[in-house]
């Protein structure tokens, strides 16, 4: 898979199981660096994920930046983002509490 469809998948996911989101107001920016990376953007509030075609209004809470395919990776279960940090293969920017919650949005 791609981080497009991953992203799209998680939106999906996410609202429609809202009870995931309870108390989490926040904005991510991933950064992807690779062939199939890019700038994405999920909005999370009101128990509700949008994922966002262009940057929020908003500074983001939390940016995430790995490549590609850690991202994949990671949202796969074949990397943990706690080994990615450990290697410095993910740089974390911002609420470091709300960026850690990415990992387990992905893998719920």
């Amino acid at each position: 898979m791609d981080p497009k469809s991953i992203l799209t998948e998680l939106e999906t996911r996410l609202n429609g199981h809202p009870a995931e989101l309870e108390g989490l107001d926040a904005t991510y920016r991933l950064k992807l660096s690779g062939a199939k990376g890019g700038d994405f953007y999920l909005r999370i509030a009101d128990k509700k994920a949008t994922l966002l075609t262009e940057a929020a209004k908003e500074a983001p809470t939390a940016t995430v930046s790995l490549s590609d395919d850690d991202f994949v990776a990671l949202a796969e279960r074949r990397a943990s983002g706690m080994a990615l940090f450990m290697e410095g293969r993910i740089q974390i920017e911002g609420d470091m509490g709300v960026a850690l919650r990415l990992e387990g949005l992905l893998r719920d």
